[in-house]
């Protein structure tokens, strides 16, 4: 893997657990538990979230009926309060099953396709000023049209980069900037102004999760467009930052929601509220990448792209290659289940303890 820091860590290698779940009858689906940046996001390493999965969650999944996913996940949530990772896992797992059960695709089980395709972007991780531009024009060079600028270590010098990506990218590629609640309230205020001369969309979650008085303060003092990452894992947190007015927008992780079925709800929430949403990356490496392409098309409105870092910074363990088409788009798999299958021979030989 491609080297990648933000304002949590560097990471130089995508984990993540592998989830199968097989039927009485021979069915099988297959989910993605991403732990590649749980210990500063989540508090959770490859090894909590393996033996949640193996000694918590499984065992009390054993002999439920696979197409009931709401029992299910009352079942786990019972089992385990916040275990986000695991629970992401058997989650993408059971919609893989259970389109496939029913023979149809994902995005049919969540409520239906509004795109055939997905626009994408991904981030460049936090780098010197002097080297933004380079790390930006590799990923134009790739293919993508929206482009989201980690920050969080240095407001000032992140400012000169800032500006240094827009003079290489042109005007025809998005930028957003995303500090992970790096900057404090000084900083932020400052930043703006380069962020808006710049023409950058919007800046996400520049303070910590709990500040909502803090971004509302920048909203409504500079103008800035605010999206929420850190202050919103839940539909009820939707409805506080709603409340404080604390933001514009909302950036929807799959592994925060512990899966589809709350992701969607956390869309509905944010929707009641006339706040758009991105639907956003952890750095999936297998079946959490399909997964997040089925819940982007059934979004009725999604006027952002969705965020595939993944595909710029390592290897997927996916059957066939999934890449960016003429307008950095990606198609939606259209078959049984999450419609790509994962790539056995690569979980095989990187497989802990191989």
């Amino acid at each position: 893997m491609r080297l990648f820091t933000d304002a949590y860590a560097g990471y130089d290698r995508g984990e993540f657990a592998f989830v199968k779940i097989e039927t009485d009858e021979g069915f099988v689906g297959y989910g993605e538990a991403p732990s590649t940046v749980t210990v500063g996001f989540y508090g959770e390493t490859l090894e909590t979230v393996t033996r949640s999965l193996r000694n918590v969650l499984s065992p009390k999944l054993i002999g439920e009926d696979p197409l009931n996913i709401r029992r299910l996940t009352s079942i786990m949530d019972v089992a385990q309060g916040n275990s986000f990772i695991a629970k992401t896992g058997i989650d993408i797992a059971l919609y893989d099953l259970i389109g496939k059960i029913l023979k149809v695709p994902v995005h049919t089980l969540l409520g239906g396709k509004q795109r055939d395709r997905i626009m994408a972007c991904s981030e460049i991780g936090i780098v010197r000023s002097d080297q933004m531009a380079a790390e930006a024009m590799r990923l134009v060079e790739l293919g993508f049209k929206s482009i989201k600028i980690k920050a969080g270590a240095d407001a000032e010098d992140e400012m000169k980069g800032v500006e240094k990506i827009r003079d290489a990218v042109g005007e025809g590629i998005e930028l957003r900037v995303d500090p992970n609640a790096g900057w404090s309230r000084e900083e932020t205020i400052r930043a703006t102004k380069t962020l808006m001369r710049c023409n950058v969309r919007y800046l996400e979650q520049p303070l910590p999760g709990w500040d909502l008085e803090g971004l509302s303060r920048v909203r409504k003092s500079t103008g800035m467009p605010i999206m929420v990452d850190e202050s919103v894992w839940t539909p009820q947190d939707v409805v506080r930052v709603s409340q404080a007015g604390a933001a514009d927008s909302v950036n929807i992780k799959i592994t925060k929601t512990c899966g589809l079925k709350k992701a969607i709800e956390v869309y509905d929430t944010a929707a009641a509220h006339g706040l758009p949403c991105v639907i956003g990356t952890e750095l999936e490496a297998c079946m959490g990448l399909p997964a997040k392409l089925h819940i982007a098309s059934v979004l009725e409105k999604l006027p952002f792209a969705c965020e595939f870092t993944e595909i710029a910074f390592q290897k997927l363990a996916l059957e066939g290659r999934v890449k960016l088409d003429n307008e950095g788009m990606i198609p939606v798999p259209s078959g049984h289940g999450l419609g790509i299958a994962p790539a056995f021979n690569l979980l095989e030989q990187y497989a802990v303890g191989n």
